[in-house]
């Protein structure tokens, strides 16, 4: 997988393709004004920057009404209607998300496909295959904030990627950073710091040593935050002082210094929630929790107003676990339908023919469905019934893109069996 740029001339081109064929789709059955569920809610928020619900999404938020803004004149039976920009934003960053899931589709299947036209094939097939599931269009029409969280998902995962491939010194720093703004723009994403120990240790022990130390101490500074500093502001603000002096005390010493700065920058990839008291301040139409209070705003960012999450067990409760599996199965067959599917064991069928690069790039997407998609399926335990599976789907869309990028590059190596064989001389 090595190369001087991750992605080549057909990997941008199959990017552009599929993101062009799925903004066409989304855009063709937008939704031309508010929908139901949160779509209200979020619209107001990003119109009047208030605070949406609960954990806030300050970046989702503050990019809404950007988007708002490059639609001013947009209008429903003659109102104002903010609400078809913000669906625009969804359409928008679904296809992008679409373009980034082919791009990184193909890269991967050159690793295992000589012919580059069949790796950008299965990677515009891979990207318009998720852009045609169910949940992603149903997300990508409407005013929400999943497709901003896919897309970046799939950004930090493209950038894991190179930096397995190219071994580079900046990539952890720049992924730290971004790492900690991912917190701030959904809190499923926090299941990336693993995917990005990961990344660290297929790099070298070092790197792996020092993101470790970073993630384990951005743990215990939240776990602490969360715990201790919510009851008061002065405990806050010891508890965020006792970090930064933390992180001081280790860059004075030349063996710490890398996972000081790390810190730092997972630490300050968490401002945009200081966007959340300001904006309460102004007493907008949609504000969340009264994050102008301190107990304000803890009880957005915990998302207090929600039902408190209780994990599953799997080892006390085997057959519970078991059925939520055959749950996600079944709901991931709805997306692809099964034969495409079971296209998704091909590379791990094939992972020992390959090279190690290739082996290592492939483990991390295996190691972030496991944990965008069982993980989840763990700590979320959803009910299985009608209802709660329409509301949870959404949570499991990291996984379903995925499973998308498995099937193409499955498909690209299946295509190339099948291809080599009948050039193969008959007796």
């Amino acid at each position: 997988m090595t190369g001087t740029r991750f992605f080549g001339a057909d990997e941008w081109k199959a990017a552009g393709i599929a993101a062009f064929l799925a903004f066409v789709v989304f855009r063709s059955t937008l939704a031309p004004t508010v929908t139901l569920e949160y779509s209200g809610a979020l619209v107001v928020a990003a119109d009047h920057l208030g605070v949406a619900r609960p954990p806030g999404y300050p970046v989702w938020t503050l990019l809404a009404k950007g988007f708002i803004g490059l639609f001013p004149h947009a209008q429903y039976h003659g109102h104002p209607n903010p609400a078809w920009a913000v669906n625009w934003m969804s359409a928008f960053f679904g296809a992008m998300a679409c373009g980034l899931l082919a791009a990184t589709t193909g890269r991967l299947a050159r690793a295992a496909v000589a012919s580059d036209a069949l790796c950008a094939v299965s990677g515009i097939a891979a990207g318009l295959l998720w852009a045609c599931s169910p949940v992603l269009w149903s997300q990508a029409v409407v005013a929400e904030t999943h497709t901003l969280t896919n897309f970046y998902f799939l950004a930090l995962l493209a950038l894991a990627l190179r930096w397995i491939d190219a071994a580079d010194r900046r990539s952890p720093y720049l992924l730290a950073f971004l790492s900690g703004l991912a917190l701030s723009i959904s809190p499923v994403l926090i299941l990336f710091l693993p995917v990005l120990l990961l990344a660290a240790a297929f790099v070298s022990l070092k790197d792996f040593a020092r993101m470790s130390a970073a993630a384990l101490l951005l743990g215990g500074f939240l776990f602490a935050e969360f715990r201790w500093g919510r009851l008061r502001p002065a405990i806050g603000a010891g508890v965020l002082g006792g970090a930064l002096a933390l992180a001081g005390f280790l860059a004075a010493f030349r063996a710490t210094r890398s996972s000081a700065g790390l810190l730092l920058l997972l630490l300050a990839g968490l401002t945009p929630y200081v966007y959340l008291p300001f904006a309460s301040d102004h007493n907008p139409p949609m504000n969340m929790g009264y994050a102008r209070t301190w107990e304000g705003f803890w009880h957005v960012v915990s998302r207090g107003q929600y039902e408190a999450l209780v994990p599953l067990d799997p080892f006390a409760h085997p057959g519970i676990f078991i059925r939520d599996l055959a749950w996600y199965a079944r709901l991931l067959a709805a997306q692809f339908t099964a034969p495409l599917a079971a296209l998704a064991l091909v590379p791990i069928l094939a992972l020992r023919c390959l090279e190690r690069r290739a082996q290592a790039a492939l483990l991390l997407v295996l190691g972030a469905w496991f944990c965008f998609a069982v993980v989840v399926l763990v700590g979320a335990h959803p009910q299985v019934d009608v209802q709660n599976t329409w509301v949870a789907r959404p949570l499991f869309l990291p996984s379903f893109a995925l499973v998308a990028l498995l099937i193409g590059v499955g498909w690209a190596i299946l295509s190339n069996w099948i291809v080599r064989r009948r050039a193969l001389p008959q007796p």
